[in-house]
């Protein structure tokens, strides 16, 4: 049996109109601090299973070692005496960080990513360099190392195995079973409560994904991956995709000198991105809740969905690199003022469609051609990032499906889930806590994402044992808004939010279609 280490799960209901603001900071949970004499309960090693064929019995195996299985199986083992099993493909644990580009950042704060147990970076802001005034976002390298440490955290605790470098099989004969691929060894897995999919939403990068264009002999063609070595070679550039990491190849390339009129930018669509200066959190909360009230207002007040997105745009919530230009791609990306000025320089600009072919002299797209040569570095920015898959339940029999629920903050869904599953015993209980949210691709799901997301957080400070979880949580982005709620500027936006949420829910609920049964 499983013993929950939260104590009473229940009180008497806070007002759930009193809002994050309401919220008081609890002392750390045991997360917090994992120290004292490590526990060698589970046994293995870090790459895997000393001797052949061995019978592993586990109460979860969580299937994804990256991100958001590291931060589900440490919430989950904060509040209870489980005994967790992940398991990964690649060598390591950081998922599809290992396979980062080398001048990768993330394009959130460092200070509500991760797990809840570690934090990482410093919570710095910093005071130079292209994110001057805004707090610290770690490298590729820095993330991956936090991620290394993270697991070795969770293994000396001794209730968590990490089994890298194998291959989750499914069913076998009498459990579940997955494969050593160093040794080739088969192993059982005996799960006593559930499979825990961390891969259902796993991203696709640029490094491994399958180009969805063809190459003919004599052209060049790199991932983005390898811009850093193909430069100095290149007479120019033509960087091929429209999100994050075709901004971050733009803006790579004009810090370090090359000349706007070197770099072609192939965008299929435009895109909508946010503003980085409204996601800050800490001592630049009031930001956050600031930009949320926009948003509350903008969807209280919008006809149709051309109407809302005018709004956002009026307002500074949403921005695009050419007003010119119709935006119909929305992916959650940041841009700060400052890239947003840089990556404006770029002219030549190509929107014939997406890429079918690149020869040495051509490319072809859907709506035509443009020149090329040999000597133009063709830089793939075209993997699509964040998963499509569908809404299914998170919480199924036997099963655990990690998805988005809160908008863009992955490893704050995790946890949540580790949490909730922690802290419910009832699956419909815990679906109503977490109903899926899926990913938005275009401007017609971003009424959908954010409507879904407030009536999830009407529901969980509601509910006092999860009101006290937020309050504490280092992945919460709103988690310092108590400490700043009695300053005017944020009073205001938290009555500007109270105001409109509502019919902003009500209003874009109806803009971005009815749920399915999952994601209700």
């Amino acid at each position: 049996m499983i013993e929950h280490r939260g104590g009473e799960r229940k009180a008497d209901p806070a007002p759930a109109a009193a809002g994050f603001a309401a919220l008081r900071r609890a002392p750390p949970s045991r997360s917090s601090d994992r120290g004292g004499r490590p526990r060698d309960r589970l046994g293995g090693s870090v790459r895997g299973i000393p001797g052949g064929d061995v019978r592993i019995d586990t109460d979860y195996l969580v299937v994804g070692a990256g991100a958001t299985g590291l931060a589900f199986a440490d919430a989950l083992v904060a509040e209870t005496d489980a005994e967790v099993t992940l398991v990964d493909r690649r060598p390591a644990p950081g998922g599809h960080w290992l396979d980062a580009y080398p001048f990768v950042r993330l394009h959130s704060p460092s200070a509500y990513y991760g797990v809840n147990s570690l934090r990482l970076g410093e919570d710095r802001v910093d005071r130079e360099g292209e994110n001057a005034g805004f707090y610290e976002r770690a490298t590729g390298g820095e993330v991956r190392d936090y991620f290394a440490t993270v697991a070795a955290r969770l293994r000396r605790g001794g209730q968590v195995r990490l089994l890298t470098g194998h291959e989750f099989l499914g069913e076998g004969t009498a459990a579940e079973s997955v494969r050593d691929l160093g040794t080739g060894a088969l192993h059982d897995v005996g799960v006593r409560r559930r499979i825990v999919d961390a891969r259902y939403l796993e991203a696709s990068v640029p490094a491994t994904h399958t180009r969805p264009f063809e190459v003919a002999p004599g052209a060049r063609v790199v991932a983005v991956n390898d811009l850093p070595a193909a430069s100095d070679s290149a007479d120019s550039f033509t960087v091929l995709g429209s999100g994050k990491t075709a901004v971050d190849a733009c803006t790579w390339l004009l810090e370090g000198g090359v000349d706007p009129d070197r770099i072609r930018w192939v965008r299929p669509r435009d895109a909508w991105f946010n503003d980085r200066a409204d996601f800050q959190p800490l001592e630049q909360v009031g930001g956050i809740m600031n930009g949320l009230s926009l948003d509350a207002e903008a969807g209280a007040g919008a006809t149709d969905i051309d109407d809302l997105f005018e709004r956002l745009e009026a307002s500074g919530r949403m921005i695009r690199i050419d007003r010119s230009q119709t935006a119909t791609m929305y992916r959650g990306t940041m841009l700060s003022a400052r890239e947003l000025e840089s990556v404006r320089r770029i002219d030549g600009v190509v929107r014939l469609g997406r890429v079918r072919r690149i020869e040495a002299d051509r490319i072809v797209l859907d709506r035509g051609e443009v020149e090329t040569s040999r000597g133009v570095v063709h830089v793939d920015c075209t993997a699509l990032g964040l998963s499509s898959a569908p809404a299914v339940p998170l919480f199924q029999p036997g099963r655990i499906v990690l998805q988005q629920v809160r908008h863009n903050s992955p490893t704050f869904n995790a946890a949540l889930a580790g949490f909730v599953e922690a802290a419910r015993d009832d699956d419909v209980d815990r679906n109503r806590l977490c109903p899926p949210n899926p990913y938005a691709s275009g401007i017609d799901d971003w009424p959908r994402m954010m409507s879904r997301t407030w009536r999830t957080e009407q529901r969980w400070l509601a509910e006092p044992d999860l009101a006290g979880w937020l309050a504490r949580s280092r992945l919460n982005l709103l988690g310092a808004l108590p400490d700043h709620a009695a300053e005017p500027p944020v009073r205001a936006a938290l009555e500007r939010f109270a105001t409109h949420v509502g019919a902003a829910i009500e209003r874009l609920g109806r803009l971005g279609g009815s749920p399915s049964p999952a994601e209700a």
